[in-house]
C-alpha cells in the first residue's frame, strides 16, 4: 500500500488524538503458528507495543489480539499499520 493512501487516516489520527498517546490496535488472524510468529516479529519491531488481550474464536480457527501502542506521533501509528498489513495469515485490522 502506498504512503498516499494513508493521508486521510493520518489526518483523522491528528484530529482525534493528542500525541503522544496510547493507541489501541486490534487485529484478527488465523490461529496459526505462522500468524503468531509474524505477530512476535511485529512486537519486536515496535517498542511500546504491548499485547493487552487475546481471544480465540468459538471455532478456534481465528484469534483476535488487542495491543496498546505508545505512539509519539500519527506517523508512528501509520507505520504500525503498514507493518501490520504485512503479517502472514492476517485477516482483518480493526
Amino acid at each position: 500500500m502506498q504512503e498516499d493512501q494513508f493521508a486521510k487516516f493520518r489526518s483523522l489520527l491528528e484530529s482525534n488524538f493528542l500525541f503522544p498517546c496510547a493507541y489501541t490496535h486490534k487485529i484478527i488472524g488465523a490461529n496459526s503458528t505462522l500468524f503468531k510468529n509474524s505477530v512476535a516479529e511485529l512486537e519486536a519491531k515496535f517498542i511500546g507495543l504491548t499485547k493487552t488481550a487475546e481471544r480465540l474464536s468459538a471455532s478456534g480457527k481465528h484469534i483476535s489480539l488487542t495491543f496498546e501502542y505508545q505512539a509519539a506521533s500519527s506517523e508512528d501509528v501509520v507505520q504500525l499499520m503498514i507493518e501490520t498489513q504485512k503479517l502472514n495469515d492476517l485477516i482483518y485490522i480493526l
